[in-house]
């Protein structure tokens, strides 16, 4: 037992009228000084807030001694009073200087920006060579990027920042349907958000090289030069990827950062920057929030989605170049729209073709898409981006006709009754129906539009 122990113990004996064995070895002692009866009640006194609630009467000079409030002498409850007040005091003091710290590092840097995102914000080494061979801004930390943006920080966090669960979103969402049926999920960003990409699409991702096969999204080629590489062959081979910018992750899109030299800090705020989650908009408690349904990945809306896409894909596009040249077949790509030609043995590996293909997109973390594949043999019209390409590209006879057909009556009935399909605005859907036969055959798109011109 403690001190204080068998000091409570040897009071609390006295006031029952039970001498405690301390009093019992100096019964006869009482000329070598003080008794032990005075010296416990001194030391009760200077120590009376240990003691707990009297529950048996005391003696007198204790109680004359200590007033009790409570159970707890008067004095020793104002000194802890005092004491809480203090420390309430310090605690709020703390905390208001660690507010002030906070906004001061939040102003200077940026070192979370969601969970699962942020592991590599410490890591601010670029590879500046690099980055000055090949002409892209020299950045390696989260203020250089927010400078090359001209936002401050606070706006770059907020463009960048990732929640499973938000009140607000840097997106517009709305669906449109689809030509083959269904609809398709639009995300446009806001106007801070819209800008920052095309900084981005601009400054950097236009200066990086995509593989000779990519033909969507690249300056100087389009539907056209991805149809030319398939003329004249005996089969055409067409395949779809699903759902093919929502499937880049946005692991695979800070890695194409990464690799043009930048750090993994500035790498990963660029990524967020240029991808989002789909979400789903509910209601909880009266609150409107975006919840997440999947994982980040390329927006369909933002204007650095397809550029993002072709430099994702260079492996894929080395990988499928290399199984057509095996086999000695044709290859190339237009955003999701993957197409092989080749002799007539291909008709008969296409199932080949495709199981190996199918492998391929899986391990890039792609998939084929089950109702858009097609094995077209030089008997039907072979369709590449829109382009029959059995002899050479050009515009199916049909849509030809059908403008035609169109500029002809306008001769004589008008133009505005022509519209029967009630496009809002009839004659710029009939300049860009031209427009599209031109690509292919000028000579025809100039006579075309010379009609129309005249009906005007």
């Amino acid at each position: 037992m403690g001190f204080w122990g068998r000091l409570l113990r040897a009071i609390l004996g006295q006031q029952v009228g039970q001498p405690s064995a301390v009093e019992s070895s100096h019964a006869g002692a009482a000329n070598r000084g003080p008794s032990v009866a005075t010296v416990l009640t001194a030391q009760s006194l200077q120590a009376a807030h240990l003691l707990p609630v009297a529950t048996v009467p005391v003696s007198g000079s204790v109680v004359g001694a200590v007033a009790t409030a409570g159970g707890r002498p008067r004095g020793s409850l104002a000194l802890a009073a005092r004491r809480d007040a203090r420390k309430r005091a310090r605690q709020k003091e703390r905390h208001r200087l660690r507010e002030i710290r906070r906004a001061d590092r939040l102003s200077r840097d940026i070192t979370y920006l969601g969970r699962g995102v942020s592991g590599w914000l410490n890591e601010r080494v670029s590879d500046v060579v690099k980055l000055q061979s090949t002409g892209l801004p020299v950045m390696s930390v989260p203020a250089d990027v927010a400078n090359a943006l001209g936002i401050s920080l606070q706006s770059l966090r907020g463009l960048a920042f990732h929640a499973e669960v938000a009140g607000l979103t840097n997106y517009l969402r709305f669906t449109v349907p689809k030509r083959g049926g269904g609809e398709r999920e639009l995300s446009v960003p806001h106007r801070r958000l819209a800008a920052a990409q095309r900084w981005i699409l601009r400054t950097i991702l236009d200066r990086l090289s995509v593989s000779e096969e990519a033909h969507g999204f690249v300056r100087g080629r389009s539907v056209l030069t991805n149809a030319q590489r398939h003329c004249g062959q005996a089969v055409v081979l067409n395949l779809d990827v699903q759902n093919f910018f929502p499937s880049i992750p946005f692991g695979r899109v800070r890695r194409v950062f990464m690799g043009a030299g930048y750090s993994k800090c500035v790498a990963t705020i660029l990524a967020l920057v240029c991808t989002e989650c789909p979400r789903r908009e509910v209601v909880f408690e009266g609150r409107r929030l975006w919840v997440a349904t999947g994982i980040r990945g390329l927006p369909q809306g933002a204007c650095t989605s397809p550029a993002l896409s072709n430099l994702v894909c260079l492996r894929l596009d080395r990988r499928l170049r290399g199984l057509a040249g095996k086999l000695g077949f044709m290859y190339s790509r237009y955003a999701d729209d993957l197409t092989f030609s080749g002799g007539a043995d291909l008709r008969q590996r296409a199932g080949a073709v495709l199981t190996s293909v199918g492998a391929i997109l899986g391990s890039e973390g792609l998939l084929v898409h089950p109702d858009k594949t097609r094995v077209q043999p030089r008997s039907t019209a072979q369709v590449v981006t829109g382009l029959v390409v059995n002899d050479r590209p050009g515009v199916c006879r049909r849509e030809v006709r059908r403008v035609r057909a169109i500029l002809h009556r306008a001769a004589t009935e008008g133009l505005e009754r022509q519209n029967r399909e009630g496009h809002p605005n009839f004659v710029a859907w009939l300049t860009g129906r031209i427009g599209w036969i031109g690509q292919s055959r000028p000579e025809l798109g100039q006579k075309l539009m010379e009609e129309l011109r005249g009906l005007r």
